[in-house]
């Protein structure tokens, strides 16, 4: 019984890392106009997550009506299509890219529409 705690233990202990290194692969890509274009990178066999932030509309609320992200994919690279989280404080778009390569990086081009500050 004894040994089977230590297992667990260090199970747990050995874990946190993985935990920490999945909570970096959200990349923020804050656009201040009403369109930007990223290019991102995502290693062999890695995933990313993407959030689209919206930063200067003015009195204008980002909706889903009035802003969008769109994740393009690339050769050995399949992307979810964006999701708007409306009740965040701010309000953001998601979506997350898989390369499937285990030998390759890829590159997604990210696209971030926002409205017009008026």
């Amino acid at each position: 019984m004894r040994d089977l705690v230590k297992v667990l233990i260090l199970g747990s202990a050995l874990s946190l890392p993985a935990g920490a290194a999945a909570a970096k692969a959200t990349v923020e890509l804050h656009c201040g106009e009403t369109s930007c274009q990223y290019t991102e990178e995502i290693g062999p066999s890695g995933t990313k997550s993407y959030e689209g932030f919206c930063d200067e509309t003015g009195n204008i609320p980002v909706t889903a009506d009035n802003s969008d992200l769109f994740c393009h994919k690339a050769k050995g690279l399949t992307c979810t299509v964006a999701v708007f989280l409306k009740y965040a404080n701010p309000p953001y778009w998601s979506c997350t890219c898989t390369n499937w390569n285990p030998t390759q990086e890829a590159h997604p081009d990210i696209d971030v529409s926002c409205p017009s500050p008026n």
